[in-house]
C-alpha cells in the first residue's frame, strides 16, 4: 500500500463497480489491480493515498472486504461510499448525506396492517467517527443520516413506510453496518458516505437504472473533497487510544 510522506492510505470501499468506478474516475495517479478475490485500485487525491476496493454486494461480503483490508493493510481510516435507498420522497434523489449511525435490523416477516404502539425490535448500531463526522457536516454542510441497514432489499412503500415508523430510519442500504463494524472491531476511523439514487418501493431497479450513474459522480466529487478537508483537517491519523 503506498504512503506519501508519513501520511497512510485511506480505504474507500464500495459494494458495486458502478459505484467504484465514479471513485476511480477523479482518481490521480490511477492503477487497477486486485486484493485477493477483491477488485481494486490504487491512486490519490491531494496527496492522500487513496486505496478503493469493490466488495460486491452483501453484508457478509462487505464484512470480509472490509476486515481483510484494514487487516492487510495499515490504513488510516476506512469510507463506506455508494448508493442508498431513501424510505421517504422527502429525501431528494441525488441527495448527499454522511452515515451518523447504521443499524443492522431483521426485516419483519409479515408486516402490521395498522401502525403498533410496542417498542421496536432489538438493533445493533454502529456510528461514524466523531470527528470525521463533524468535518462534514460542519465544512461541507452535508447532512447526517439514519441508515437501516440488511441484505433483504425494501421493494414495497408498505415496508418503508413500516422501517420509518418503527426505526426512525431515514434510508437504507445493505453494507454501510458491515463496513463501521468491521472497522470499530480495529479501532480504525470509519465514515460512510451515501446518495439517494431511489425511493423505496416496486420503482426502485427503474430509479437506480435511470439516476445512479449520475448522483454518483456528483457523490464521488463530495468524496473527495471531503477527503481533502480531513487531510488539512490532520484527520487522517489513526483513533486516539
Amino acid at each position: 500500500m503506498p504512503v506519501i510522506g508519513k501520511q497512510k492510505s485511506l480505504v474507500i470501499q464500495c459494494a458495486l463497480p458502478i459505484e467504484a468506478r465514479a471513485v476511480a474516475a477523479r482518481l490521480r495517479h490511477a492503477r487497477r489491480g486486485s486484493i485477493g478475490l477483491f477488485e481494486a485500485w490504487e491512486g490519490q487525491w491531494d496527496r492522500v493515498p487513496i486505496l478503493l476496493v469493490v466488495s460486491g454486494m452483501g453484508t457478509s461480503e462487505a464484512s470480509i472486504c472490509a476486515r481483510e483490508t484494514l487487516r492487510l493493510f495499515d490504513a488510516c481510516g476506512i469510507i463506506d461510499f455508494g448508493t442508498a435507498g431513501a424510505l421517504s420522497e422527502t429525501s431528494a434523489i441525488g441527495k448527499i448525506a454522511v452515515i451518523r449511525t447504521a443499524a443492522a435490523y431483521q426485516p419483519p416477516l409479515l408486516l402490521p396492517l395498522v401502525a403498533q404502539t410496542a417498542p421496536a425490535p432489538p438493533v445493533q448500531e454502529v456510528s461514524s467517527d466523531p470527528d470525521w463526522l463533524r468535518v462534514a457536516q460542519e465544512k461541507l454542510d452535508l447532512p447526517a443520516v439514519y441508515v437501516g441497514c440488511a441484505d433483504k432489499p425494501v421493494m414495497s412503500v408498505h415496508l418503508a413506510r413500516h422501517l420509518a415508523a418503527t426505526y426512525g430510519f431515514d434510508w437504507v442500504d445493505v453494507e454501510s453496518h458491515a463496513v463501521l463494524e468491521a472497522a470499530a472491531r480495529q479501532n480504525i476511523r470509519a465514515l460512510g458516505l451515501r446518495v439517494v439514487s431511489d425511493h423505496c418501493g416496486t420503482n426502485a431497479p427503474e430509479q437506480f437504472a435511470l439516476h445512479a450513474r449520475r448522483v454518483l459522480a456528483d457523490a464521488a466529487r463530495m468524496l473527495q473533497k471531503l477527503v481533502v478537508v480531513l487531510h488539512k483537517e490532520q484527520l487522517l491519523t489513526p483513533r486516539p487510544g
